[in-house]
């Protein structure tokens, strides 16, 4: 697992669209829509963001990202392949984005996940985050569960 930055672009567009794949699949509009993006704009998300890439050889293993929000950092885009689950690989993508936030000053890394995957809603209360908000709250981001960790 390492971190990616603008010249890793190519293995962070891998990455990524291996995650998009495994959650919503290739005929997606959001597939297409990553799928379509420009080296210019994977170079300028690797520079303003953090975004991590775990790799079996150069087949996609896991990733994160992470971007500041005012003092605030939000953890998105988290995706472990299936074969890779149950192995760890999830805490360490979390540790590195926990460190990066930390060196940033966040004072909170908040994050979103759907509400149906109790597995990933459990792993992130195991790894210290509570949920903050649930669907039918009216601030709830479209129907999404808002988790956040404080960074302390």
């Amino acid at each position: 697992m390492r971190r990616l930055g603008p010249d890793d672009w190519r293995a962070a567009r891998a990455v990524r669209l291996a995650s998009v794949r495994d959650a919503f699949g290739e005929r997606s509009a959001f597939y297409r829509e990553q799928a379509g993006l420009e080296e210019a704009a994977w170079r300028a998300v690797l520079t303003g963001h953090a975004r991590f890439g775990a790799f079996d050889d150069d087949v996609p293993a896991g990733t994160v990202g992470w971007r500041p929000d005012g003092a605030d950092g939000v953890l998105y885009g988290m995706w472990v392949h299936p074969d890779a689950r149950g192995t760890g690989l999830a805490v360490e993508l979390v540790d590195a984005v926990l460190a990066v936030a930390r060196a940033h000053g966040s004072r909170t890394l908040r994050l979103k996940v759907e509400p149906g995957n109790a597995r990933a809603r459990a792993f992130y209360r195991k790894t210290g985050f509570r949920t903050v908000e649930a669907p039918g709250d009216d601030r709830a981001p479209a129907g999404l569960v808002l988790m956040e960790r404080p960074l302390g």
